[in-house]
């Protein structure tokens, strides 16, 4: 019998991690039924990070598992046990588990791209046609259920008992050297992108495109001396645009949604000398953040630009403000002279209060017209340095198409 299990909003910020509990939950279905069970690597989905309820990533984990038909009561019961053991319910911490037997309900599927974009209500998640147990996290856990993956990524999460040793950013680089591009946003600079800075039980996390450059990744980590207590495979939506290719997006800007807006830039402003403040013609305001990078310094050289803005949006002041996170540059409007009606040739001033006269046949103008005209050239896709891209984020040359072929019979994927 195929049984789908979600779970979430087991972490706070004091501590815990979801994708722990999941590992716990996979080693005891795999104590219990054996590694057949698994149709699937264990998926960590990453959901709408402007979610105000959020802990910190905003990421629920799922199984895919085959049991006996007698065995599904047993499967729900260990899911709410590891749940309600290892959950830290502290602060906004609300953990909620859900379950589909035999296929996964539509409802479910539609739900999944709303959480990608949207806050998504606890009612929306129990008419989703699943069965659900505890509070708010039941709405990524039934998210993670419905979760589709035609593309998709990997991450290895390790685990620690105990001190958190720094990986020093020469390592992450090295290790980065002998397996990119299939593993990828291992460093930015001097900033290893691979160990968390809280207080939660993940030793480090490497992304990537197959689960044997994982795990030889896993071995370099372990052979220069970090050693976690175990770690597991993951298959994610991590890095391949999932909100914006299967996101369900609202066309009024809403609260705490993921938001595409379109417009031209009507003027900008620095906020003491730092992060960037600008409109689009349709009044829209948007924040971009000096710590992101050249993002800032771009759009705030590109008035008149013709532009695609990605973020959240977040209620500031009254209004609502849209949070840049990418932008295209889709091109620009620029003033140019009219020419000569009569003729066709360019004007050129004919001196200081005389107006404009034509090269061409001479005629004098009191003033000279002027035209807007869209150039297409500055046309550029502009991200965030690499430290601060969200989850989702598809980083330029990633190639998750790989990603899709495996299966968790291929690779050992939990230890």
């Amino acid at each position: 019998m195929r049984v789908y299990i979600g779970i979430d909003d087991t972490d706070s910020h004091r501590g815990g991690c979801t994708t722990y509990v999941g590992y716990v939950f996979a080693k005891e279905v795999l104590k219990r039924w054996g590694p057949g069970a698994f149709q699937d690597f264990p998926r960590l989905i990453r959901l709408n990070p402007n979610v105000p309820f959020k802990t910190r990533g905003n990421a629920a984990v799922s199984l895919a598992l085959d049991v006996p038909p007698g065995d599904v009561d047993e499967l729900w019961r260990l899911a709410v046990e590891v749940v309600q053991t290892l959950a830290r319910r502290e602060g906004k911490t609300d953990p909620g588990v859900a379950m589909a037997v035999g296929a996964v309900p539509e409802r479910a599927r539609v739900l999944y791209r709303m959480a990608l974009t949207q806050v998504v209500s606890i009612s929306a998640a129990e008419r989703a046609g699943l069965k659900t147990w505890g509070g708010r996290g039941r709405i990524g856990a039934a998210a993670a259920v419905g979760a589709e993956l035609p593309l998709s990524t990997f991450e290895l999460i390790a685990y620690r008992e105990g001190e958190r040793l720094p990986i020093p950013p020469q390592l992450a680089r090295t290790m980065e050297a002998l397996t990119y591009p299939f593993t990828f946003h291992n460093v930015d600079r001097n900033r290893v992108l691979i160990e968390p800075r809280g207080p939660d039980p993940v030793y480090f996390g490497v992304r990537g495109l197959t689960p044997q450059h994982l795990v030889y990744a896993e071995s370099l980590l372990e052979s220069w001396g970090f050693k976690p207590s175990g770690w597991v495979i993951y298959r994610t939506n991590q890095a391949v645009d999932a909100h914006i290719e299967l996101g369900i997006y609202f066309e009024e800007p809403y609260p705490y949604s993921f938001y595409r807006a379109r417009g031209v830039i009507q003027g900008v402003k620095r906020v003491g000398g730092r992060h960037l403040v600008g409109w689009l013609d349709s009044g829209l305001p948007f924040v971009v953040y000096r710590h992101l990078g050249r993002m800032a310094a771009e759009l705030e050289r590109c008035v008149g630009c013709d532009v695609e803005l990605y973020g959240g949006l977040k209620p500031r002041g009254g209004r609502l403000y849209l949070y840049v996170e990418r932008a295209y540059i889709l091109g620009r409007y620029r003033r140019a002279r009219e020419r000569c009606p009569y003729c066709g040739g360019s004007l050129e001033s004919a001196g200081a209060g005389k107006g404009w006269r034509c090269r061409v046949c001479g005629t004098l103008f009191r003033r000279a017209a002027t035209r807007w005209i869209y150039d297409h050239a500055p046309r550029a896709l502009i991200l965030p340095r690499p430290g601060e891209w969200r989850h989702l984020l598809r980083p330029p040359g990633v190639e998750p198409e790989i990603a899709s072929f495996f299966s968790p019979s291929a690779v050992r994927w939990i230890v």
